[in-house]
């Protein structure tokens, strides 16, 4: 099976490697590939693993739980990605389905090194909405 994150890799060679503990994400976008993967198969304890401990208390895990449970995940683009020593920029767009209609949501995340392990620490959303039909 194809890995969801968009790699074109094998899920167990890819994000697989990540979710099950094998390995960690070398970089920040490869820690957002592996998080978009596991809210696609509905992973909530990467989620949480993978989040910065000073910021976790402010995510809204039953929301996320909810919303990947219903959401048909279609695909993921990465816009920029870059990092800075301890410090990670992703700017991406996930593309959705949700109650029959697209959506996309875009987003900055920054994510953090500690420890020679990255975490996601927070998210701007630039913008959500439906996907507009190409004519």
């Amino acid at each position: 099976m194809k890995c969801p994150c968009g790699s074109n890799k094998e899920y167990a060679a890819c994000c697989g490697l990540f979710h099950s503990g094998e390995a960690q994400a070398p970089t920040a976008e490869q820690l957002m590939r592996s998080r978009y993967a596991a809210f696609v198969k509905n992973d909530m304890t990467y989620l949480q693993e993978t989040t910065d401990p000073q910021t976790l208390t402010s995510i809204d895990e039953e929301a996320n739980r909810e919303w990947a449970e219903h959401a048909q995940f279609k695909k993921l683009e990465i816009l920029s990605a870059e990092e800075k020593g301890t410090k990670g920029i992703v700017e991406f767009k996930a593309h959705y389905a949700l109650d029959g209609e697209d959506y996309i949501h875009h987003e900055i995340s920054t994510f953090r090194k500690q420890a020679g392990q990255w975490f996601f620490k927070s998210g701007k959303i630039k913008e959500e909405k439906p996907e507009k039909a190409k004519s």
